[in-house]
């Protein structure tokens, strides 16, 4: 997978939940493996890999906050990959930012939405998560995620909850 936040952001993000991340990936097998990447609301989301457009949720403005009322109301963008079977999701999008559709073919790299805040979100960020079968079982656990980056070659990385990385080079100072 490429990393999924723009590198014209100009700043690097925070990996602020991995794999079995205290706040709320420990809490399910079908967030154990996911990543959560600090980035300010708007921050251009791309395609981690080519693929076809699954589900798009745009429509929900509320969130912002660790209110655990709005722990189910969220925006996605939901990606069929290559294979046919496994999903990738992009959650906690800005309200009205996909810029795909369900059925749209996406290639690596190709943007499709903005960051946000909407639903429980303690501070604004990406979600991303990864699982077989996906559509046919939403509650399926999740799969490992590793990142290549552009000037990495082709050694892809697991994220780690407290480092920043910069789309371009992988892991960097704050």
């Amino acid at each position: 997978l490429s990393f999924p936040l723009s590198a014209g952001a100009g700043l690097p993000f925070r990996c602020s939940q991995a794999a079995g991340g205290a706040l709320t990936h420990f809490a399910h097998p079908s967030t154990w493996h996911a990543c959560d990447f600090d980035a300010p609301v708007g921050t251009p989301v791309l395609a981690a890999s080519d693929g076809t457009i699954a589900e798009v949720r745009d429509g929900c403005a509320a969130g912002g906050g660790a209110d655990t009322s709005l722990f189910f109301a969220f925006n996605s963008v939901v990606q069929l990959l290559p294979d046919g079977t496994t999903t990738l999701e992009y959650v906690h999008i800005r309200a009205g930012s996909a810029v795909v559709r369900a059925g749209d073919p996406v290639r690596r790299g190709q943007r499709l939405c903005e960051s946000g805040d909407a639903g429980f979100c303690p501070t604004p960020h990406l979600h991303l998560e990864a699982h077989a079968h996906g559509l046919a079982d939403p509650a399926a656990p999740s799969l490992p995620l590793a990142f290549a980056f552009e000037a990495g070659g082709e050694a892809a990385v697991e994220a780690r909850a407290g480092a920043y990385y910069d789309a371009t080079r992988g892991e960097v100072p704050p």
